[in-house]
């Protein structure tokens, strides 16, 4: 799953996941319940903090990475990063091993 938080459109969400060839279910979340459950809420900035959490099936948390770059043009390393320790996460459940969580 892949989860959303800012308020953009199921219909933009689906078009830049569809330009960057990612295939999971995504999660709409406008109103930040799921984002503030999760952890990535930050309440100083009133706004989800820049970064990523993947769960795997057994609701571990397998990597996360709450500060990101938002530098202009910074965009294509972050997902590239987000990728790469989803395929770990992948690689490590397929193998039957846990992955190393990583923050």
């Amino acid at each position: 799953m892949v989860l959303g938080s800012l308020p953009e459109s199921m219909d933009l969400a689906k078009q830049s996941a569809n330009q960057r060839g990612i295939t999971y279910t995504l999660l709409r979340d406008p109103d930040t319940n799921v984002t503030k459950k999760l952890g990535l809420w930050s309440d100083m900035m009133d706004m989800p903090w820049m970064g990523y959490m993947i769960i795997d099936k057994s609701g571990r948390v397998a990597a996360s990475d709450l500060q990101l770059s938002e530098a202009k043009g910074a965009a294509p390393a972050t997902v590239d990063t987000i990728l790469a320790a989803l395929k770990q996460a992948q690689q490590a459940e397929a193998s039957g091993r846990q992955p190393q969580a990583t923050s």
